[in-house]
């Protein structure tokens, strides 16, 4: 009741491998009548590289007496279809201790041959990928001893395999930063929290120094306690460099800025002094001409006796209060595109002076001063236009 109500197969062979005796189990795994089965040699359900791996272990068994447990091998259904079964050989003896046969335990186990080679593929599949990124990962027990890794943390530490394996992590790393990665380490153990994008210094074997940007994730066991802890390891030593020296630079353009707006401020300072003194001379100049020269032009202007003298005493009055008037300074700074000779012509015409007073003036020829005035229209944008040059001047006062 026990070998029929099991769901292992039981198996009793003679020495040539003839089934003698088997129950239910066996009858589902191979998938064959207990009629077909019966005298059935066991050739008949494994192909020859099997059938030579059965041979050898019954033939171990048969001269140690010694049983044989857990002894896998590849079975062919009736269908055609392949079952893969554990196998326990124990040799069977008559009455008189004689070996007449064996017998033992099959026990279908093809679901988990199946997740076993899944699981290998899987495992092999990644070990290719975390073998062939470029940057670092790593596994490390609670103590911080490399338990394993890939070439992309020995190309960044420069240890060889044999070297790193075991190696404690605080081989590669001073004081300082030891302390860095024992609390971040210590902090996601206490939390669970992974850590991202955790940078420290790591020593090579060469003794030169590298930057690497790391993560941290607790790595567990099957039964939910820490074990230790594994992540990416990423050199950034190039980026570190970039970003000092683009720091550097901005601090060299904040410190160039900083000239400049010293600089400009004694430009304004400088500036606001030559203009303060431009102003003083100007008084001074105008004060000297209102107390020195014009009594004596007024004086002159009383005594002359001549017409055209005394009208030419009074135009030299208007010019000389007009050098100081605010419309000529105007035109100096507002209008630099003009010359002299048309400054002076501008500021007569203001005045309210006809062309031939404005020539006897300046003492040229009244078609000079047409000249002057075509000019004066066309730098003020007045050519072919019905505006009055006076009118257009007044207006810029």
């Amino acid at each position: 009741m026990l070998l029929e109500n099991i769901q292992d197969g039981y198996y009793e062979v003679d020495l040539d491998g003839n089934y003698t005796f088997f129950n239910e189990g066996l009858l589902r795994i191979t998938g064959y009548t207990r009629e077909e089965m019966l005298g059935m040699n066991n050739r008949r359900i494994v192909d020859d590289y099997n059938n030579r791996k059965v041979f050898n272990m019954f033939h171990q068994v048969y001269l140690t007496g010694v049983p044989a447990h857990a002894f896998d091998w590849e079975c062919i259904r009736k269908d055609g279809g392949r079952r893969y079964v554990e196998v326990s050989v124990t040799l069977k003896k008559d009455a008189h201790n004689r070996p007449v046969g064996f017998m033992g335990i099959a026990r279908d186990i093809t679901a988990r041959k199946l997740a076993e080679r899944t699981l290998m593929e899987s495992e092999g599949r990644y070990r290719m990928i975390i073998e062939n990124i470029q940057d670092g990962y790593y596994e490390v027990d609670l103590d911080g001893n490399y338990t394993f890794f890939n070439e992309g943390l020995l190309r960044i530490t420069g240890y060889t395999r044999e070297e790193m394996l075991g190696m404690n992590n605080r081989n590669i790393v001073d004081d300082t930063n030891n302390k860095k990665v024992f609390n971040t380490f210590h902090h996601v153990f206490l939390t669970g929290v992974p850590a991202h994008a955790f940078d420290w210094e790591c020593i090579r074997k060469d003794g030169t120094r590298r930057f690497v940007e790391v993560s941290v994730t607790l790595k567990w066991d099957i039964f939910g306690k820490p074990v230790g802890f594994m992540g990416i390891a990423r050199d950034i030593t190039e980026r570190k460099k970039y970003q000092a020296e683009l720091e550097a630079k901005e601090n060299e353009l904040r410190q160039k800025n900083k000239s400049l707006e010293d600089a400009n401020t004694a430009l304004n300072v400088l500036m606001k002094k030559v203009e303060e003194q431009r102003l003083s001379i100007e008084d001074t100049l105008r004060n000297n001409i209102n107390k020195i020269a014009l009594p004596y032009l007024q004086k002159a202007k009383e005594k002359s006796k001549d017409k055209a003298a005394a009208e030419s005493l009074r135009l030299l009055e208007e010019s000389l209060n007009s050098i100081f008037a605010p419309f000529a300074h105007d035109l100096t700074s507002n209008l630099p595109h003009l010359t002299s000779t048309e400054i002076d012509v501008a500021n007569l015409i203001v005045q309210g002076k006809r062309t031939k007073e404005i020539a006897d003036v300046l003492s040229v020829t009244p078609k000079a001063i047409e000249v002057h005035r075509n000019n004066l229209r066309r730098k003020f944008g007045l050519t072919n236009q019905k505006a009055g040059l006076r009118t257009h001047l007044l207006a810029l006062r």
